[in-house]
């Protein structure tokens, strides 16, 4: 009997460790063209949070935190029929190493045929795990380094 509640136990753990390490994706969780939006509290007991746009300075890739540093979200500017569209995050240094990570992006085809607009676009990941909000956060986007502020 002691055997079979070890295995239990055993069991329990592993599926609860299995479960905890998918919270964290890589992978962009999602995109869409635009701002990102973060609720704002309304007046009045009964009146619903309202959303506002988060600001970014209009024509430069921009990275912030959402939902209290749980959520990055990338901001990029670009042809509205060919956005930039983030894909992976990596961590390249942990909160102990240097506290950075490097989004991935998709490449656009060279043959794509894109409209000359300027427009917003955002992908946003679960922030990595092994990284901090207490720190600065260094963000590697093609190239260019971003800095994200302390949440």
């Amino acid at each position: 009997m002691a055997n079979r509640v070890r295995y239990v136990g055993t069991l329990v753990a592993v599926v609860g460790a299995l479960s905890l390490a998918g919270c964290a994706s890589p992978t962009a969780i999602e995109d869409f063209s635009g701002l990102p939006v973060v609720p704002v509290a309304a007046e009045g007991e009964e009146a619903e949070p309202e959303l506002e746009e988060v600001e970014v300075p209009e024509g430069e890739t921009s990275v912030v935190y959402l939902d209290y540093g749980d959520r990055l979200a990338l901001v990029t500017w670009g042809s509205s029929t060919c956005p930039v569209v983030g894909t992976d995050i990596v961590v390249v240094e942990d909160a102990n190493s240097g506290n950075s990570v490097r989004i991935e992006t998709e490449p656009i085809p060279d043959d794509a045929i894109c409209t000359a607009d300027l427009v917003p676009h955002t992908t946003i990941f679960g922030t990595p795990e092994n990284t901090t909000t207490t720190k600065p956060l260094l963000v590697e986007v093609n190239g260019e380094e971003i800095e994200v502020p302390v949440k």
